[in-house]
């Protein structure tokens, strides 16, 4: 069954096709949600949520698209989605400003240096770490690669909040990374 073929079954309620979906996409749905999520059970019910707007949003699914594009693109705005939907949980007021936190001496060191399994943890708790509203945006940027004029669209925020917000995730990731790492014996500090 080809992809055109499978979400037409999905469509009419076929529960082997939406198994069959589900199987395909899982893992990479799986990842966005370990990166936007705070973890464990967080996760599963982020997925869940995911996959049940995925099964909806079908219906509107351009027929000249890569489907696996748009699956990935419609995944992540929906791990978004279910981030906004509760608010009081998720979007709390910044603790820390930034220069309170500046980092005043060492090495800063980024997720391109993480290869192994023991670092890609690592890499995980330190994204984790960070509030949601910034998780999101390191995210978008810097792992999936959305265009700013496209975040700063879809997040319904002002491009300065953008650049001031993103400057502060990147650098709590960066410590958060960095004490991760040196926690581990992984890097010196």
């Amino acid at each position: 069954m080809d992809t055109s073929q499978l979400i037409e079954a999905c469509l009419h309620n076929d529960t082997d096709a939406q198994r069959n979906f589900y199987e395909n996409y899982s893992p990479r749905i799986m990842g966005i949600c370990m990166r936007y999520a705070a973890g464990g059970k967080d996760t599963e019910s982020m997925v869940t949520y995911v996959f049940k707007k995925l099964y909806v949003e079908l219906l509107t699914c351009p027929k000249d698209v890569d489907i696996s594009k748009w699956v990935v693109d419609r995944a992540i705005w929906n791990a978004i989605a279910y981030l906004h939907e509760d608010k009081q949980r998720y979007f709390i007021a910044k603790t820390t400003r930034y220069m309170e936190n500046k980092a005043q001496t060492g090495e800063v060191n980024d997720e391109a240096s993480l290869s192994t399994e023991d670092s890609r943890k690592i890499y995980l708790a330190a994204l984790h770490a960070l509030t949601p509203s910034y998780r999101i945006l390191y995210n978008l940027t810097y792992v999936d690669e959305v265009t700013p004029d496209t975040i700063i669209q879809n997040l319904e925020i002002a491009r300065e909040t953008y650049k001031a917000e993103l400057e502060q995730a990147r650098f709590q990731f960066k410590q958060y990374l960095n004490t991760y790492l040196h926690e581990n014996g992984l890097r010196k500090q």
